[in-house]
């Protein structure tokens, strides 16, 4: 959509300021439905779909903004579960622009609003103009100064943090949860899914200086059963035995994450039936995350593009090296502000190497001879093409296949296959 791509992604001024006048200019429309407010490195985007897709099954209308998208723009809002059409899109982006110019007009010495700001406006018009019950609402970048921190939510949750966005963020892990801390507010519960010790000891301290009721699946004897193709199991205190559609081992501690959430929402006055939690879980769907889009040839879609996902995606593929009997062919591409040892985790596990270009439209994608060049140089085989087709039917040919890298990979080969995929 034009108007969506006209803005700047990071404004010079950083801040809340401009945001919050553009809600003001459109009557704070973020203050008529209740929210769920979500932050974190990697998990909130996997946290974000079974809460919403649990609360879905409980009755209430959901509505859920996240970001970025995979392959159509309103993918980003959407509610119980469906993306907003496009005569609605069209027309809340256009009430939100004129906004958006009379704040850039009013206010000059904040700078231009910016292309989340925006989008953040979109959502919270979305969910007024249909009367959610319940929004589920993930940060685009950090928290603290997130665009999406103008929001008053019952409840709050935060996901493993790591190390990613250093340039906007911090250069440490204290530095990050201090940034995704953030979003805790003022006597609002806080659920902790995040694993760092340093990490979740700031937020504990900013939860107390709040007077945030403290929850965290480390404090709760949880037991994670490992998990398979057909799916990941977990027992939880107070629900029992879960299974969860989404794969890997990161997804049970993401999985505890939103059952300790869903039961401190049952604590709030919310009626969530056992069986809405089991069905929600079993049929979640997350595209792009460990996403099996096809049993033969076998090929797999992971959107990881920092350490903690590349190390988590690693790990995914050396147990599924074992079902599908052999090592993948990895078809990869990344942004060219990531560092080549992001590679690394994954070189004992591949066959092969395919690289093309991640292109995001906006940064640009590292050029696949650099990657070659320096897989290459750690004895693995490696190809590259400047066309992401060409990749895509040379690298199918050596399946078991994993596309990983990059979420704007994973978008643009959703694109090439649709409606395959």
């Amino acid at each position: 959509m034009k108007t969506m791509v006209q803005r700047e992604r990071f404004g010079s001024h950083l801040g809340l300021e401009r945001i919050g006048h553009v809600c003001d200019a459109l009557g704070n429309p973020q203050e008529d439905f209740r929210c769920i407010h979500i932050a974190g490195t990697s998990g909130k985007g996997s946290v974000s779909a079974l809460l919403s897709g649990v609360l879905r099954r409980s009755g209430f209308k959901v509505g859920t903004f996240t970001s970025p998208h995979l392959v159509n723009y309103s993918e980003r809002f959407q509610v119980n579960g469906v993306p907003i059409d496009d005569e609605t899109l069209e027309e809340v982006v256009g009430r939100a622009e004129v906004a958006c110019k009379e704040v850039e007009s009013m206010y000059p010495q904040f700078g231009p609003v910016t292309e989340f700001e925006l989008a953040t406006a979109v959502a919270f018009l979305y969910f007024q103009k249909v009367q959610v019950d319940l929004a589920v609402i993930e940060t685009g970048l950090g928290g603290r100064l997130d665009s999406t921190n103008i929001v008053k939510p019952i409840l709050t949750v935060i996901t493993t943090i790591g190390l990613d966005h250093q340039d906007r963020l911090g250069s440490t892990l204290q530095e990050i949860a201090v940034e995704k801390g953030g979003i805790i507010k003022e006597g609002v519960p806080i659920i902790s899914g995040v694993q760092a010790p340093i990490a979740e000891a700031t937020l504990k301290h900013i939860a107390e200086e709040k007077s945030a009721q403290w929850r965290s699946t480390k404090d709760v004897p949880w037991v994670g059963h490992g998990w398979s193709l057909a799916g990941g199991n977990l027992t939880f205190p107070g629900i029992g035995s879960v299974r969860t559609g989404l794969l890997g081992t990161h997804q049970l501690q993401n999985a505890a994450t939103a059952l300790m959430a869903l039961l401190e929402l049952r604590g709030l006055g919310f009626t969530i039936p056992l069986a809405s939690i089991l069905e929600g879980f079993e049929n979640v769907v997350w595209p792009g995350r460990l996403e099996v889009v096809s049993r033969d040839p076998f090929i797999l879609l992971d959107g990881a593009h920092n350490e903690e996902g590349m190390a988590a995606l690693a790990e995914s593929l050396g147990q599924l090296q074992h079902e599908v009997g052999e090592q993948f062919t990895l078809l990869f591409g990344m942004l060219n502000n990531k560092n080549l040892d992001l590679l690394d985790p994954l070189l004992p596990l591949a066959k092969r190497f395919v690289f093309s270009q991640a292109d995001s439209g906006r940064l640009p994608a590292m050029q696949p001879a650099v990657m070659v060049d320096y897989v290459r140089s750690q004895g693995v085989e490696a190809v590259g093409y400047d066309s992401l087709s060409e990749a895509l039917e040379d690298a199918v040919q050596t399946a078991p296949l994993c596309i990983c890298g990059s979420l704007y990979l994973i978008g643009s080969v959703k694109r090439i296959f649709r409606p395959n995929l």
